[in-house]
C-alpha cells in the first residue's frame, strides 16, 4: 500500500490541517476530526521491524490511562507502513518554551503546575508505569493553566521489584544511577527527574550541566546540589529529598504526594461513564450514527471510526468536570502558542 493510500484511510474522518513538528519516533499533526468537528493531535509513527513492539506498548499503556493531566488518547489507525496514534489537542505551549519567556516562576506560580504533574506521575506510578521522560518539554499548559503529561515513547509497565537497563530520556534528566549504566528503578528515575523540573521552574536554570554522561555522574556524585536559598525551606526540602543520588533516600511518589509545601491534590475521580453514556449516543445519532452501529462497537470493543467518536465525545462532555479542579493560575505574561511538539520529541 503507498503512502498516499495509506493516508486516506486517515482522511475519510480526518482532515489534515498543519505539522505541529518532528520529533525523535515521528511526526506530530494538527487534524480536525470531521464528525466532531473537534481538532485533535495526530501521531504519525513510520513502521520498522524494530518499532512495532515498541508502538504497540505506547499504544496500549495510553489506552490504559485516563487523567485530568495525561494527554488523552481517542484512537489509533493501524496500516501497512505506518500507525497513527489520535490524541487531544492542547492548544498552548509546552514548559520548557514559558519558561525560556518567563525566565523562571515565582514558588506561587510553579506550585500549581507542579502539583497536577505530581498527581499525573502518581496515577502512573500507582498502576506501576513508569513514564521515563518526564521533562519540560513533555508537560503542556493549555490556555487555563491545565498541565499534561505527554509523549509516553518511553513508558513502560513495570513487574514489581524489576530492574530496568535501557537507557532513555533525555541527558539533563537522567538519575545518577542511570548515567552509571546500572540497572536501575524506573520510578525513583522519574523521581529524580520531578527534581529537575521543579528546580529548573523555580531557578530558571539546570542543578547540573555537562555535555557528557561521564561528566554529569561525576558533577552530580561529587558536589552538593546547587539548591538557592532564597527558596522556602518546605521547597527546598522537596527538591532535596528528589534529587538524593542513593535511590533509598529519595522521596517516592507516595511520600512526595504528603509534603505541606504541594498543598492538597485533588484525588482523581474518573468520569462518570453510565451517565455520559447516553449523552454520548444522543450526539452521535444527531450526526449520523446509527443506534446499531455505535452498540457493535461498544459491545465488542471494536476500535473503529466509530469508536474514535465516542471517546472523542466522551472527553469533551467529561473534561468540563475535570479541568480546573486543583484552581491553576494562567502563567504571567504566557503567550497563546499553538504547540504539540510534546508527543513526538
Amino acid at each position: 500500500m503507498d503512502s498516499h493510500k495509506e493516508e486516506e484511510i486517515l482522511e475519510k474522518d480526518f482532515r489534515i490541517l498543519l505539522s505541529l513538528g518532528c520529533g525523535t519516533f515521528g511526526e506530530v499533526k494538527l487534524a480536525c476530526h470531521l464528525p466532531t468537528n473537534t481538532q485533535v493531535a495526530v501521531k504519525v509513527l513510520e513502521k520498522t521491524s524494530n518499532s512495532v513492539a515498541d508502538i504497540s506498548a505506547e499504544v496500549n499503556i495510553l489506552q490504559s490511562v485516563e487523567h485530568r493531566n495525561i494527554v488523552r488518547f481517542f484512537h489509533m489507525i493501524d496500516t501497512l507502513m505506518t500507525t497513527y496514534v489520535i490524541m487531544e489537542y492542547v492548544a498552548g505551549e509546552d514548559l520548557e518554551s514559558c519558561l525560556r519567556a518567563l525566565g523562571c516562576l515565582k514558588e506561587d506560580e510553579a506550585r500549581p503546575i507542579f502539583r497536577q504533574v505530581v498527581s499525573a506521575v502518581h496515577f502512573l506510578h500507582q498502576r506501576h508505569i513508569a513514564h521515563r521522560d518526564i521533562k519540560l518539554e513533555n508537560i503542556l499548559l493549555d490556555g487555563a493553566g491545565n498541565a499534561k503529561l505527554c509523549d509516553f515513547g518511553m513508558a513502560i509497565k513495570i513487574r514489581e521489584g524489576q530492574m530496568l537497563e535501557e537507557i532513555c530520556g533525555s541527558l539533563l534528566y537522567w538519575a545518577p544511577e542511570i548515567l552509571a549504566g546500572k540497572p536501575y528503578d524506573g520510578m525513583a528515575g522519574d523521581m529524580w527527574s520531578l527534581g529537575i523540573v521543579l528546580f529548573v521552574l523555580v531557578t530558571g536554570h539546570f542543578p547540573y550541566v555537562e555535555p557528557t554522561l561521564d561528566g554529569m555522574h561525576r558533577l552530580i556524585t561529587t558536589t552538593m546540589c546547587p539548591i538557592p536559598y532564597h527558596l522556602s525551606k518546605p521547597c527546598h526540602i522537596v527538591i532535596a529529598r528528589l534529587l538524593m543520588v542513593p535511590t533509598w533516600y529519595r522521596i517516592t511518589i507516595g511520600q512526595l504526594v504528603q509534603r505541606p509545601w504541594l498543598g492538597h491534590i485533588q484525588e482523581h475521580v474518573p468520569p462518570a461513564t453510565k451517565e455520559i453514556l447516553p449523552r454520548v449516543v444522543e450526539t452521535m445519532c444527531t450526526i449520523g450514527y446509527t443506534c446499531e452501529e455505535i452498540v457493535s462497537s461498544l459491545k465488542h470493543r471494536q476500535s473503529n471510526n466509530v469508536t474514535a467518536t465516542i471517546n472523542i465525545l466522551k472527553y469533551q462532555l467529561s473534561c468540563g468536570d475535570s479541568h480546573g479542579q486543583d484552581n491553576p493560575e494562567v502563567l504571567p505574561e504566557q503567550e497563546k502558542k499553538v504547540s504539540q511538539k510534546s508527543l513526538g520529541e
